[in-house]
């Protein structure tokens, strides 16, 4: 998708200080915490695979999902590197279709705040629903509203030896939009190409993703203020979700 051309290329000098391991240890302990099993999982939104990749080390079957070739291209360089086995597929998280069903599906790092329209977010809750095992989980993350809606317009550079980015970012608290107009300079040689990209977030409220996933076959097992089991409160800047598929008759 030509909206994540540029930043395939500079998102892992960007997210250089996250520590992604800890993200899978949440994952997991979230999965303790309700008494769940996982050996196999679908990461939606990989990304370059910085959260599928820890699955795999760990020994779960997995697939990587992610609509950006791009993004993937330098997933499958990262894990072959490694020697680990990923299946990594270039599709619509709102159309997914795994090869098997497995037990536990993912979305981290604010990939479903990408859905901009809520029959998008509704569409995915189903595809996801669809390709779980029975009583498989689903866990997410969503950036927070009132993290989202505290954005102002602001400009921010940073100027590296082979590279310049800017990113201007704002609110449109009228759509709950946040928005983000990436433009870069990247050394190729001798000379710099220039890319520029526009990301927009949509900022949904727990109550609004809690009665989401309970149209769409899934229990609501627990949602909570990021890596830690507290219940979410106002100044939560990042939501995780566990969400269990329902068994109907």
């Amino acid at each position: 998708m030509e909206q994540y051309s540029g930043l395939s290329r500079i998102y892992d000098y960007l997210v250089a200080g996250v520590d992604f391991d800890a993200w899978i240890d949440y994952a997991e302990a979230l999965l303790r915490h309700f008494g769940l099993q996982a050996r196999s999982v679908a990461d939606m939104a990989c990304g370059t695979g910085n959260t599928a990749i820890p699955f795999a080390r760990r020994g779960y079957k997995t697939f990587g999902i992610d609509i950006a070739g791009e993004m993937l291209a330098l997933a499958r360089a990262k894990s072959a590197a490694e020697n680990l086995s990923i299946t990594f597929l270039k599709q619509d998280m709102r159309h997914l279709r795994l090869p098997e069903k497995v037990d536990l599906i993912t979305c981290f790092h604010d990939g479903l705040n990408y859905l901009l329209e809520i029959e998008d977010i509704k569409q995915t809750f189903h595809k996801v629903n669809e390709n779980l095992l029975d009583r498989g989980a689903f866990i997410f993350d969503l950036n927070a509203v009132t993290w989202l809606s505290g954005s102002d317009n602001s400009i921010t550079v940073v100027d590296d030896s082979d590279m310049t980015i800017i990113w201007e970012t704002g609110y449109n608290k009228t759509a709950n939009i946040w928005h983000i107009n990436l433009t870069g300079f990247m050394r190729e040689g001798e000379y710099y190409k220039k890319f520029a990209e526009s990301h927009r977030e949509k900022a949904y409220r727990p109550e609004e993703i809690a009665s989401y996933l309970e149209d769409t076959g899934f229990m609501l097992l627990g949602s909570f203020n990021a890596f830690t089991f507290d219940a979410i409160h106002r100044k939560s800047i990042r939501h995780f979700y566990v969400a269990q598929k329902m068994i109907t008759e």
